[in-house]
């Protein structure tokens, strides 16, 4: 029994939509980049510091 929110790929949709894309803009390099366009998911390419950046709220000027 899959458990909603636990299943690699619910978590990665989930990731994907709160994902600012100027900040995964900054934190991706070619070889990333090169990684998700052959079909890893965001979970296998950042690690646990990016996915905090790219997931922080904006920040207010």
């Amino acid at each position: 029994m899959v458990i909603p929110g636990y299943d690699l790929d619910d978590l990665d949709e989930n990731l994907r939509e709160r994902i600012d894309e100027q900040k995964l803009d900054d934190v991706l390099d070619d070889e990333d980049r090169a990684r998700l366009e052959s079909g890893e998911s965001l979970l296998d390419v950042l690690d646990d510091e990016d996915i905090d950046r790219v997931t922080a709220p904006k920040e207010s000027n």
